[in-house]
């Protein structure tokens, strides 16, 4: 049946599953990739035996798998553009959106603002096979500012390596794909029920190393009128931003009189009295930055530390003042390493 469904609709199959997955659906392409591939080249024998050899092919075979490549790039194309533009437009918002999706909310972001200030914008030529990465990484593209013709061409160039992987490794092992396909018609829904078992216990382990996480962090935390109450009091308290300097750039406001927090805590806070009342902010799913940065805070002898409940969205949403940062000072160096990287 499925042999017959991909011989059927198999490029308006690839193209749908291809855009959907990269408009964040959680529907994996790259079987589908490598299912097409495989039975392209198996239909495109006439006669004999399936071989796994790629100088064997019929010639046939290489249009109809250069046309899955094109396809399957072009849906990609468009399903990235879409979230590179709803990045450069809404920033953080759409960012705070997407993690609220990802079953990794409270580190997802953050990851791909690593890459990003490792290697720039380059990272999209391969971020199609980094689990987790592959459609955050669009978004925070167009949130740091990079330019369309630099995301473009190494968007492009990713989307084509990795569909063109995934089409030639099917091909190559197309007599393999043959025998697997042969024993799941064989089975029926039985093996369906394993690999929803499979996703099931796959999700049910990542729940729980989330919530494990949160435990871990669990911790008082202060919410925005009390803290707004605190600040106008004597002495007022001494309010952190925790935020990575990347994500400063993308939202250059902070918490009016905050402490931009840098990599070296401790030299930033050494004149700071240790019974001083410090609060921490972030804007990540379930304060958990600001919490870390609470429980390090503790571990360096102050004793009155707690995380804003809701961060600085919910500063914001309350309706009281942001002060604007400096570009400089919110980037940190980082959206010129970026801008660098774009343009090599």
């Amino acid at each position: 049946m499925l042999r017959e469904l991909i011989i059927e609709y198999g490029l308006p199959l690839v193209f749908a599953n291809v855009l959907l997955e990269c408009l964040g659906l959680p529907l994996p392409a790259l079987p589908t990739l490598v299912l097409t591939g495989a039975i392209t080249v198996s239909a495109s024998f006439a006669s004999g035996p399936v071989s796994g050899l790629a100088t064997a092919f019929p010639s046939a075979a290489w249009w109809p798998l250069a046309a899955i490549v094109i396809t399957a790039s072009i849906a990609a194309l468009i399903g990235d553009t879409l979230w590179f533009w709803l990045g450069r437009r809404y920033g953080s918002r759409v960012l705070a959106f997407m993690c609220k999706l990802s079953i990794s909310r409270d580190t997802c972001v953050n990851r791909s603002l690593d890459f990003f200030g490792r290697f720039g914008v380059r990272i999209l030529a391969v971020s199609k096979f980094i689990p987790g990465l592959s459609t955050i990484a669009i978004p925070v593209a167009g949130a740091t500012g990079i330019g369309f013709g630099s995301f473009l061409l190494y968007d492009t160039l990713g989307a084509l390596l990795w569909s063109g992987l995934g089409v030639a490794f099917g091909a190559m092992f197309a007599d393999l794909v043959d025998r697997v396909l042969a024993w799941l018609d064989l089975f029926g829904r039985g093996v369906i029920v394993l690999a929803v078992i499979a996703l099931a216990l796959y999700l049910a382990v990542r729940w729980w190393q989330r919530v494990s996480l949160l435990r871990r962090l669990r911790m008082a935390r202060i919410d925005i009128a009390m803290l707004r109450a605190l600040l106008d009091g004597e002495p007022p308290p001494l309010v952190i931003d925790v935020r990575r300097r990347e994500r400063r750039a993308m939202d250059p406001f902070a918490i009016p009189g905050a402490l931009l927090l840098h990599d070296d805590a401790a030299s930033q806070l050494a004149g700071i009295a240790r019974d001083r009342k410090l609060v921490t902010y972030c804007d990540c799913p379930s304060e958990v930055s600001a919490a870390l940065a609470a429980k390090e805070l503790t571990a360096h002898g102050f004793t009155d530390v707690a995380p804003l409940l809701g961060g600085l969205e919910a500063w914001r949403a309350a309706g009281y003042t942001l002060e604007p940062l400096m570009i400089e000072d919110a980037a940190n160096g980082a959206a010129r390493a970026i801008a660098r990287s774009s343009s090599a």
